[in-house]
């Protein structure tokens, strides 16, 4: 993952995050290990890389799961009378409201 929080640049959006991630554990071996091991210190860790400080909220739970070659996962965003239509699109659109996580946990970036 590169280092962005020297190069100014604006965070990746949850979903280009995500796909870094991905594709560093399929190059990555102890990566992968690690990832699955712990996934909540791994993102946390990585996000700090992009951003300096950042944190996840404590209740927040990260699962990281092996796909297998005969199964496709489609993941669904729990519905919730707390998320507004700007939020739902932001979901639906890939976009997050911090530009980096999900609507908003309330991370500190």
């Amino acid at each position: 993952m590169t280092d962005q929080k020297e190069n100014n640049q604006k965070l990746p959006t949850w979903q280009e995050f995500q796909n870094e991630l991905i594709v560093r554990a399929l190059k990555d071996e102890s990566f992968r290990k690690e990832l699955l091991a712990d996934p909540k210190a791994m993102v946390e860790k990585e996000m700090a890389r992009l951003k300096e400080g950042a944190k996840l909220p404590a209740s927040l739970e990260i699962k990281v799961i092996e796909q297998p070659a005969n199964a496709l996962y489609l993941v669904l965003p729990t519905m919730s009378d707390e998320l507004s239509d700007e939020a739902l699109d932001a979901v639906a659109g890939g976009e997050m409201a911090c530009d980096f996580c999900l609507p908003c946990f309330g991370c500190r970036l």
